[in-house]
């Protein structure tokens, strides 16, 4: 299953997200709470890159957007807007009444995703 293991991530960019979310909910971060957060980081940078909030320059912004996250690099592809983010695959389960994640690898994004060859042949040119 996926999930977020939050109490394992050993990063200093995760580590400083827990520590801003738990002084600032008093609370530990679920899955959509580091989505949501990916989400927030994601219209900033598109923001800064577009200098602007025209439609047109913001969607001209997000192709190729690269930016780092708290739980890795994420990417949006130019060809198709699909971002590149990962996810957490393990066991689930519940321990001291917190959701914990155990026996969990990291799964790249990018290589589940339709090769640029695919994506031409479900999104012919007009």
């Amino acid at each position: 299953m996926t999930g977020y293991p939050w109490q394992a991530i050993d990063t200093p960019a995760h580590k400083n997200f827990l520590a801003a979310y738990q002084k600032n909910f008093n609370d530990y971060p679920r899955l959509g709470s580091i989505v949501g957060y990916a989400t927030l980081m994601t219209a900033a940078e598109a923001i800064k890159k577009a200098t602007s909030l025209d439609q047109e320059k913001l969607v001209a912004a997000m192709k190729g957007l690269t930016m780092d996250t708290p739980i890795g690099k994420i990417t949006y592809r130019a060809i198709d807007h699909q971002a590149t983010m990962g996810a957490y695959v393990g066991r689930l389960g519940i321990k001291d009444g917190k959701g914990v994640m155990s026996s969990f690898t990291f799964a790249d994004g990018a290589k589940f995703l339709p090769s640029d060859e695919e994506v031409r042949k479900m999104r012919p040119a007009d």
